[in-house]
Formats: C-alpha cells, structure tokens, sequence
C-alpha cells in the first residue's frame, strides 16, 4: 500500500491526469502507461477514458501502451472495488461506472446505491433548508422596508399600494414555506431510513 502511495504520488504531480481524460502531446511523450493506468482504476474510470487518451496521444503521434496501462488499470481496480470504497464513493456524491468484476458487482452496486442516496437527501434536506431560511429573511426585509418607508412619508396611497402587494407576496411565500416544511418532513423520513441502511454496513 505504501508503495502505491508513492506511485500515486509521482503520478498526480508530474501528469495531472486524475482529473482530465485529456493528454497534451507533452503528457503523452512522457507518460507512464502502468502508472496512468494504475490512477484510473483506483479513480474508478471506465476503459472510455484510455480510449480518448489513446486518440490524443495518436494525434501527438505516440502510441499508448496498452498492455501496461491495462496491468496497472488492474492493480487500481482491485483497490477501487474494495467493499469498503463503495460506501465511500458514494457519501461523496461520486457516480459508479460499473466497472468492477461480475462477482462483486452487484453488491457494489448496492452499498454504493445506500451510500449515494444518504448524499443526495443529505442535499436535498439543505436545499430546502436553506430556501425556507431565505424565505424568512426575504419577507422580514420587505417589512422593515415598508415600516421605513411609512415612517418617512407616512401611510399615503403609494405605501398603501406597496402593502397591497406586500400581502399578496406574504401569502404566496408563506404558502412555499408551507410545503418546504412538507417536503422536508419527507426527506427526513427518507434520510433516516437511508442512514439506518447505511449503519446496517458499517
């Protein structure tokens, strides 16, 4: 393990490849083929991914080195399809590619699933969160500004107005706010019976 770390090391700095499927005539000239392959197993990547590395390094009139990127795609894939990552991988919102072998693949899939759906209505419960939050604010802004302005001018035609369509404002987020607060009573529910899923893992 600490070997791969070293491995891994050298590979995000000197070629900055974890991240882009994109390689620059340079890259190509001085790649690494086990090492390139060695990051995209262990980040999950599909064989796509050497394909379009493949073609940019053609066009840089390199040739990809199939055989050692498929050793080290190898070598990364054993430690990507490790039971414990697809938790992982999912809590972080990451998508899974399908690439780990027939036998483990379903249950992967799985654990991934329950990890995956804990992120998403962890999100979707902030989301609401965060709107209804906004909501509030919105509506004490626009009173204190109605209030200054009364206070400045007094309760003419023109402030009378501008409550009119505060009212008409007021309902129509109050009512948002009312069905935020149901559509978060039942991503709560959701993310609850998530979370016990995913405590049944660890």
């Amino acid at each position: 393990m600490k070997t791969i770390r070293v491995v891994l090391g050298v590979g995000f700095l000197s070629l900055g490849l974890a991240s882009c499927a994109v390689m620059s005539p340079q890259e190509c000239k001085l790649a690494n083929w086990r090492e390139i392959g060695l990051i995209d197993g262990m980040a999950g990547k599909p064989m796509h991914i050497f394909e379009e590395r493949r073609g940019d390094c053609a066009e840089a009139n390199v040739k990809a080195d199939t055989h050692d990127y498929l050793v080290g795609r190898e070598q990364g894939l054993r430690t990507y399809c490790q039971m414990s990552n697809a938790l992982q991988i999912g809590l972080r919102g990451e998508s899974y590619q399908g690439v780990c072998p027939a036998a483990t693949d379903p249950e992967f899939r799985r654990r991934h699933g329950i990890g995956y759906d804990v992120y998403r209505l962890r999100g979707e419960l902030s989301q609401l969160e965060r709107r209804y939050v906004a909501l509030e604010k919105g509506l004490r802004s626009k009173k204190i500004e109605l209030e200054k302005h009364a206070n400045e001018v007094g309760k003419n035609e023109d402030f009378k107005r501008q409550y009119r369509e505060f009212e008409a404002q007021e309902r129509r987020m109050l009512e948002e706010q009312r069905d935020i607060a149901r559509n978060k009573h039942r991503v709560a529910d959701q993310l609850r019976q998530a979370e016990w899923a995913l405590s049944q893992l660890r």
